[in-house]
């Protein structure tokens, strides 16, 4: 499964999958809305999805739980480290990135498309300058995989 944009002015995009950050991008206070649950689902016929996270509210498995993806759940302090050792390990040229971050910045600054989250949790501005796209909330960014006449607009020449 490939997904393939041609984006005017700029490059054609060619992405095996999609490496979303969990808390604060994916989801709220630990918990995943029902819509954005759907469009995950829908994107994961599309393309390989990863989900990484710290963990932090203790609520990764049970929030993904039946969700055709893979979960990793990162082992260090340093997280940020792990997360760019992930999409590089796996192609970063043929991959987009999804985060809000301090954490998500070298993944987001190394995939092939970068896409920053605001959502209620905030973005770092590490994270913020290594967008290629900023977007509201979680469901905006999987829809964007949807819909990737969407991306053409906001990056186009």
């Amino acid at each position: 499964m490939t997904l393939r944009i041609d984006i005017p002015g700029r490059r054609v995009l060619e992405l095996d999958g999609v490496v979303f950050d969990l808390n604060g991008t994916l989801t709220v206070d630990g918990m995943l809305a029902a819509e954005t649950r759907n469009l995950l689902e829908r994107l994961a016929a599309r393309l390989q999805l990863y989900v990484l996270t710290a963990d932090t509210f203790g609520a990764a498995t049970a929030a993904l739980d039946g969700l055709p993806l893979e979960l990793v759940k990162l082992g260090s302090a340093a997280g940020f480290r792990e997360k760019y050792a992930f999409i590089r390990d796996r192609g970063a040229a043929r991959h987009a990135a999804v985060g809000n971050g301090y954490n998500d910045h070298l993944m987001l600054t190394h995939a092939a498309l970068a896409v920053a989250v605001v959502g209620r949790e905030g973005c770092h501005p590490l994270a913020l300058g290594a967008a290629d796209l900023l977007v509201p909330t979680a469901a905006a960014a999987v829809e964007l995989f949807l819909e990737p006449r969407r991306i053409i607009a906001g990056m186009r020449r």
